[in-house]
């Protein structure tokens, strides 16, 4: 069985290489046709590439990565395969909800709503983030229930996996990293850290991004003792390193409306990583966890919760564990890389 897996995709995004990899777990040839230069002369690349494939034997089903909205009617144009596009979330979603880009230029979010609506129109199957981000796909595209499909994440697990070598910091130690986004809530973790400065709890945040300003901001004003942040951008490796050093994994904690139909990379990566996690109590990842089973759950924009909950850890190393170990038994029964493959394999029928 021969995949093509086609587009401007980011190679190293986490969602790429999970589902790359865990196809070939399962036998499936992958046949990569990529470009992501600038401009428009990657279409006529990628067409030649095709072209190239289709002589040498051609494939069977046609997936376009993520990020690939704007590719995918050319797709359909050069394709006479069924083509499956990883669209993950809407173009407008990550670009105008998340990123807060084109708030001032309405033709550019007509124009980002065109481009989805082509993508979702233009594909015969679509994968999605979340069962939430599948009824929003439906309603706002007026899509048959069918066409849709909630495939999960996962975590690249050539970095994300445990290492017993790793030692864990002296002091117990909560840690946030990701891109600082509005959804993030980071605000909320340097005031949790306030909270707890005099209970022997440090935090570490590893980010940048839209908010950095205001995150800057609210450190200067709160000046918490307890919190250190990298800015720099570091090496995935080393990313895997500073978590497993640490007692407890951060998600996010913003009240937004994009939190409600998302499970951000890190959930994965911290369970297959064997740590604990601490989230936003939200429609999209109660989809996945459960709280006092295999995570903890906190009201979004809580800093008196978050701190309550993080104390709890610190005080009760039983529950730490016992959060890691189920955690991680989740992630080996329904999250690896194979079994997810196993999921796009089975909703394309092949």
């Amino acid at each position: 069985m021969r995949i093509c897996y086609f587009g401007i995709y980011n190679s190293n995004f986490g969602r790429n290489k999970v589902y790359i990899s865990g196809l070939r777990q399962n036998g499936i040839e992958i046949i990569e046709c990529h470009d992501d230069s600038l401009g428009l002369l990657k279409y006529w690349r990628l067409w030649k590439k095709h072209r190239m494939i289709i002589k040498n034997g051609g494939y069977d089903v046609m997936i376009v990565g993520y990020p690939g909205h704007i590719v995918v009617s050319f797709a359909k144009m050069i394709s006479c395969k069924p083509i499956v596009f990883d669209a993950l979330c809407s173009l407008y979603e990550g670009e105008v909800i998340s990123r807060g880009r084109y708030r001032y230029n309405p033709f550019m979010r007509l124009w980002i709503r065109l481009i989805d609506l082509l993508s979702a129109k233009s594909a015969d199957l679509i994968l999605v983030e979340t069962n939430h981000q599948k009824e929003y796909f439906i309603k706002r595209f007026l899509l048959e229930a069918e066409k849709v499909v909630c495939v999960l994440t996962g975590a690249d697990e050539e970095i994300f996996h445990e290492d017993s070598s790793v030692e864990k910091r002296e002091k117990f130690t909560a840690i946030f990293r990701g891109k600082f986004l509005p959804e993030a809530g980071i605000q909320y973790v340097v005031q949790t850290a306030k909270l707890l400065e005099n209970e022997d709890i440090e935090f570490l945040i590893i980010g940048s991004g839209r908010t950095e300003e205001e995150i800057k901001s609210c450190i200067d004003e709160l000046k918490p003792k307890n919190l250190k942040w990298i800015t720099e951008h570091i090496l995935p490796n080393e990313v895997r390193q500073k978590m497993l050093e640490c007692h407890v994994s951060l998600g996010q904690f913003g009240i937004h409306e994009r939190l409600e139909r998302t499970i951000p990379h890190k959930a994965f990566e911290t369970l297959a990583l064997g740590l604990p996690y601490i989230t936003g109590r939200t429609n999209g990842i109660s989809e996945l966890l459960t709280d006092n089973v295999n995570c903890l759950m906190v009201n979004c924009g809580d800093p008196e919760d978050l701190a309550e909950k993080i104390l709890l850890l610190k005080n009760q190393p039983q529950l730490v564990r016992s959060l890691a170990e189920n955690g991680k038994k989740l992630y080996e029964e329904r999250l690896t890389n194979k079994k997810l493959a196993r999921d796009i394999i089975d909703c394309v029928q092949i």
